[in-house]
Formats: structure tokens, C-alpha cells, sequence
């Protein structure tokens, strides 16, 4: 994967057409000609559309976007390949997925917004025009019905709605390398993956589940906090890509099951849903036993966070006696309200919505397997600042699979982020070695992440001098030029 500080020049598949009409806009000239005005204009929407606030709004949804434009590129492969010219890739792409997207819902709300700001706008000229620009647009296909993938309002709307999703994504790659970047190399994957969220949603919603957790004693001091966590009136985050390893042991439980057309049935005899049951419970233990020393420290500032809002004395009460109980050793009791929390949170539809926690699923069980996707979100959590949680994914990335890069890599990434140098520099020549004799089995499959390894290292490297030049400055005298 590509890092920001090391990528390689590639030309540019699938890139954000509004960031490179910034560049060019210094030099366009005070238009003159009817045609020059129009191009000016059009130049422009990007900007209206990006500074006003109402009109932020108008995008599509970008995690839909992103996962239908995946769909559609892998549902013709050879198609989208041969398509070397990035602006026929992104017409075709726009000529299929537009038409989804563009309803007469979404046309009225983008004239009635258009309108509202032009109202409202009345002192910049340059706006004024962008606005009749884009209402002209936006008629030309109300009233022409010319092709959705030729005009230019909805191109720029369907560019701005990617670069707006793209904060999930690892950016860099989509616009070096394109929408292959986002492909599975297990296509059926995605289509079985919602049924290990639905069984396990299933199971936490029957009576024998819980049957199994209330009896659990350890789950005293907590058991009013639950009650109202379950009622609605206290909600607790809990995101999962905290529980990096939840996934992994959901994969191992049901993958065996998953062909079977009887999977999600509920005519299952209560033997057997007892079974399932206990399975599901000790599976998220695992997961809990593994994560737990890295969650809780977070949930017990979440707790108190609400502690201190709430006005309710009985709710205060109930979230102190929790606060007491998790900084206390009883790691069981810790265990047990944790797979409570996650129980809760899979079998009640509003924990469940959470974009953060639809990604992660989307990203993480595309092959709960493969240690590249736990690398691959764990680059994103590292630049939206997530650091543990992301330390917590490579560890898991290398759990997995020790005997591949990807863990080894991303730990690197992470101890650079946090300025501890030896261990980052240990962590990346491990994954150089394993790179490198991956590369001699499979000559040119990792010649990419070979390269940007050896980068990596170099500016560690480089990064390790200059933090010796600060501490020492006399240093920077005795070292050759090409070293500062």
C-alpha cells in the first residue's frame, strides 16, 4: 500500500478531475469570448460546491458509491482493463452508475438548493455566474435528456462524492492506481459476508443467549447498567474495530457452515440452538481476551464522560459501580461485560448502523484471513490519527499470518508514527526479508511493496540522523552532504 511520503509516480487511472482545475485556474485569463465564460464558470462549481454549506449536502452516498463502482469494475474485468485513457474509464463508470443515483428526488433537491444560494448570493459576481452555470447544467438535462455521463454538474458531484468517501479509503492507491485497488480477490466473499453478521445478529437475539450470559455471576455488577443499556435510556460506544479479532474468530465459527442453504433458518430445536449459543459466547470471549487490555482503558473513560453528563443519580450509581469493577483486576467480570456490550450492540439496529462499524465489516471481511485487509484499515486508522486501534490490527494482521509482510509492515508504519525508531526499523527489515523472499518465489507479485519497503526504510533512516543532528548539533559537521 501506498504511504503519503512514498509513492511512486504512477500515472494517474482514476483521479479527482476538481484538484487539478485549482492548479490550472491561476492561469486562465478574465474570460472574454461567450464559450470562455461558460468554461470558466463550469471551473468554478467545484468551488461553490465545496465552500457553501448547504450545498456540501448535495453528494451521493459515498460508501455506496465507492461499493457499486467496485461492482461494476469487477463485473467486467476485461471491459474496465483495456480502458487505459482515465477520462473513458471514469465516462464509463459515470454511464452505469449515475443513472442509480440521479432520481427526480435528488434533481429537485439540487435545483432547490441551487436556487436558495443564488437568492442568497449577491455579492460575488464570479459565484452568481457559477450558480446560472450549473442551473443551466442541470436543465440541459431536465429538458434535453442528454446523457447523464456527459454532463457536467452530475460529473462534478459524482467527483466530489468519491473524494469525500475516500477519507474511508486509502486515497492514495485509488488515484494511482484506480478502482482495481478496492477489488477482492474472492468475489463471493461479499456476498456470503453479511450472513456471518446475520447469524451472529440471530443468535444474540435468542432468549437462550442471554439465558447463558445472565448466569454468568460475574455479570452482578453490571447487570442494571445492561438492563438499561438493552432498554435505550444509556448507550455505551463500542466500535468494532476496536475488536480487531472479532472477524477472524466470527470466519472460523460459521465458515464451515456458510454453503449450507439451512444456514439462516430459524427451525433450529432448542438443543442445538443452546450449542450455537455457548459456541458464539466463547468465540467472542477469544476475540475479548485478545482485545480487552487495549479496549478498556477507552470504555472506562467513555463511561465516565457519561457519567459526568448524565443527571440521573441511579444512572450515575450504575456507571460508577461499572467504573469500579473494570479498574479492578476481576478480568472475567471485564470479559463477560464486554461480550455483553458486543451482544447488545450486534442485536440492536441503532449500535449497528454506525459508519465506522459498517467499513470496518466492509474492509476487514472481505477475507478475514487475509492479513493485507487488517494492514489495509490499519493504514486508514493511522492517518485519521487512530494509532492503538491500528497497532492492534497489524497485530492481528500478524497473528494470522506470520509468515507474510503485511503485519510486520504496518507495525513498522505505526512505531514510525510514534517516533520509536529502533522498533520501527526492526519491524520494517523484517518485512523486507519476507518481502524478499516472497518475491523470489513469485518473481515481480511484490515488486511494488518491495520498492516502497526500501523506502521506508531509507527515510527511517534519514529520520533517525536528523533526530541526531537536533539532540547533538555538532554532528551535522562530520556527516556527508547526501546524509543531511
Amino acid at each position: 500500500m501506498k504511504t503519503k511520503s512514498a509513492s511512486i509516480p504512477t500515472p494517474a487511472r482514476f483521479e479527482i478531475v476538481d484538484d487539478l482545475t485549482f492548479a490550472k485556474k491561476k492561469h486562465i485569463k478574465v474570460p472574454n469570448s461567450s464559450l470562455e465564460r461558460l468554461i470558466f464558470n463550469s471551473e468554478n462549481i467545484t468551488n461553490v460546491l465545496t465552500s457553501k454549506k448547504e450545498l456540501k449536502k448535495l453528494r451521493f452516498d459515498e460508501l455506496s458509491l465507492l461499493r457499486d463502482i467496485r461492482e461494476l469494475v469487477e463485473s467486467n474485468p476485461d471491459k474496465f482493463a483495456s480502458l487505459d485513457d482515465p477520462s473513458e474509464f471514469r465516462r464509463e463508470i459515470r454511464a452505469t452508475v449515475l443513472p442509480i443515483y440521479i432520481t427526480t428526488e435528488f434533481i429537485r433537491i439540487t435545483q432547490e438548493k441551487l436556487l436558495n444560494e443564488l437568492v442568497r448570493t449577491t455579492r460575488k459576481r464570479k459565484d452568481q455566474d457559477s450558480l446560472m452555470t450549473a442551473l443551466v447544467f442541470l436543465q440541459s438535462h431536465t429538458d434535453l435528456d442528454l446523457p447523464l455521463e456527459d454532463n457536467p454538474l452530475w460529473e462534478i458531484i459524482f467527483n466530489l462524492s468519491i473524494k469525500d468517501g475516500l477519507k474511508f479509503v486509502d486515497f492514495l492507491t485509488v488515484l494511482t492506481e484506480g478502482i482495481d485497488s478496492l477489488k477482492t480477490n474472492d468475489p463471493e466473499a461479499l456476498t456470503r459476508d453479511p450472513l456471518i453478521l446475520q447469524k451472529t445478529k440471530q443468535i444474540c437475539q435468542w432468549p437462550i443467549f442471554w439465558k447463558i450470559l445472565i448466569e454468568q455471576k460475574e455479570i452482578l455488577p453490571f447487570e442494571e447498567l445492561i438492563s438499561s443499556i438493552l432498554r435505550g435510556s444509556i448507550m455505551i460506544e463500542l466500535y468494532f474495530d476496536e475488536l480487531v479479532h472479532l472477524p477472524f474468530y466470527l470466519f472460523k465459527l460459521f465458515s464451515a457452515e456458510l454453503d449450507n442453504e439451512d444456514f439462516l433458518t430459524e427451525l433450529i430445536p432448542d438443543g442445538d440452538k443452546e450449542d450455537l449459543a455457548k459456541q458464539l459466547y466463547a468465540s467472542i470471549l477469544k476475540c475479548v481476551e485478545k482485545d480487552a487490555h487495549f479496549l478498556i482503558p477507552n470504555l472506562i473513560q467513555r463511561i465516565k464522560l457519561i457519567q459526568h453528563r448524565t443527571r440521573n443519580s441511579d444512572q450515575k450509581e450504575q456507571l460508577n459501580l461499572a467504573v469500579s469493577t473494570l479498574e479492578s483486576s476481576d478480568l472475567l467480570a471485564n470479559n463477560i461485560f464486554l461480550i455483553t456490550l458486543i451482544a447488545a450492540k450486534i442485536s440492536m439496529r441503532k449500535y449497528w448502523e454506525n459508519r465506522r462499524d459498517r467499513f470496518f465489516f466492509f474492509t476487514i471481511l472481505k477475507n478475514p484471513l487475509d492479513s493485507k485487509n487488517y494492514f489495509d484499515y490499519g493504514q486508514i486508522l493511522l492517518r485519521q490519527k487512530e494509532k492503538k486501534t491500528a497497532e492492534q490490527l497489524f497485530k492481528c494482521s500478524i497473528e494470522i499470518d506470520p509468515s507474510s509482510f503485511w503485519g510486520y509492515w504496518g507495525q513498522g508504519h505505526y512505531y514510525y508514527k510514534v517516533n520509536e525508531f529502533p522498533k520501527a526499523e526492526q519491524y520494517l527489515i523484517q518485512a523486507l526479508r519476507i518481502t524478499q523472499q516472497a518475491e523470489i518465489k513469485e518473481p515481480n507479485k511484490f515488486k511494488r511493496e518491495l520498492f516502497l519497503i526500501k523506502d521506508d526504510i531509507k527515510r527511517l533512516r534519514q529520520a533517525k540522523v536528523n533526530l541526531q543532528i537536533v539532540n547533538n548539533p555538532q554532528i551535522d559537521m562530520f556527516l556527508p552532504k547526501q546524509a543531511k
